[in-house]
């Protein structure tokens, strides 16, 4: 007869059983920060899993798999809504999964407990509201947020926060730009996003259903030790090195690349659309056979040592493709690195 598994009752039990010396030591770290963060919280697990409650309402857990760490906000909005934040993770809507060796950052578990804690906080100030057909929900965040909720939290209601947007020039930002903006005035990353979101979607930028419109999406980010000039030069002027061999690429606007058809792999060609000097490279990607194009995005970002480079895709057909895209870029960037 096989032997049932127990599992464990508390969290010290819990990072007993992990035999994983390196998950054991990130999530031992991860509870400490959690503790920091949520000083009244009380610690239990939930989902066989350690959680973080706040007035009985779970804010944070985190749990160990056979070959990857987990981090999970038990709320199917926080991880969407800090979508440009975790670019570069593997994420589902409920949660965030991280090899052991590779803790999250700090600063973003900051923002991850944030986010949380702004939701419950506007969710309990936020008056029931009559039932709706689902055919005339909305996806708007200024739909699920009143305007009292964001006053209260950020100093301005909806509307104003608009007109203050549109008076610095928000209009012509691209997201990660108006996330900044936002920031000057606001701390929480959560009330950030929401309302850059929020400026989007006024600015029919964003639209109901974008996840949909989009695609398929995946990114793959690496830190690399070069400066963030080195590494934008090695970018436009060695695609070989990322596209392929025989790959050509004119980095301009307007400008086209191609890469050779080799055995098991077919040709891709596409045209260049943007072209930000030192940041940003965004391109049609579309292989031989394919009727629609993808769309491919390299962002370059300075780090205190070296630089990233973020690769974004969107618009790809299935989630098969995601994933051979997402090993395809994982196994480049390990190679430059």
């Amino acid at each position: 007869m096989a032997t049932k598994t127990r599992v464990p009752q508390t969290v010290d039990a819990y990072l007993a059983s992990v035999e994983d010396p390196a998950a054991k030591k990130t999530l031992t770290a991860l509870r400490t920060q959690l503790r920091k963060l949520l000083p009244k919280a009380t610690e239990s697990i939930t989902y066989q899993m350690p959680t973080f409650k706040v007035d009985g309402a779970a804010v944070a857990g985190f749990a160990f798999f056979k070959n990857h760490c987990g981090y999970y906000p038990f709320s199917g909005s926080v991880v969407p809504v800090l979508e440009a934040e975790l670019d570069g993770y593997a994420t589902s809507k409920s949660g965030v999964t991280f090899p052991p060796d590779q803790p999250l950052p700090a600063k973003l578990v900051k923002t991850l407990v944030q986010a949380r804690l702004a939701e419950i906080a506007t969710r309990a100030k936020k008056p029931a509201a009559a039932k709706k057909p689902a055919a005339a929900k909305k996806a708007l965040v200024t739909d699920r947020v009143t305007d009292a909720a964001v006053k209260e939290a950020t100093g301005r209601d909806w509307k104003a926060w608009m007109r203050a947007l549109d008076k610095a020039g928000a209009a012509g930002l691209a997201h990660k730009q108006l996330v900044a903006l936002v920031a000057r005035e606001v701390e929480s990353g959560w009330w950030q996003q929401s309302i850059a979101v929020a400026y989007e979607q006024a600015q029919g930028q964003r639209v109901v259903g974008q996840t949909a419109a989009t695609g398929f999406q995946v990114g793959v980010v690496r830190t690399l030790p070069m400066t963030a000039s080195a590494l934008w030069d090695w970018v436009t002027t060695q695609p070989e090195r990322w596209l392929g061999p025989g790959a050509t690429l004119k980095a301009e606007p307007g400008g086209h690349y191609a890469v050779p058809k080799r055995r098991g792999s077919p040709g891709v060609s596409g045209v260049v659309r943007v072209v930000k000097p030192g940041q940003r490279l965004r391109m049609t990607w579309q292989p031989d056979g394919w009727m629609k194009p993808a769309t491919l995005q390299l962002t370059v970002m300075p780090k205190a040592k070296g630089a990233s480079l973020h690769v974004h895709m969107e618009k790809l057909p299935d989630a098969e493709v995601r994933e051979a895209m997402r090993a395809r870029w994982s196994k480049v960037l390990a190679q430059v690195e």
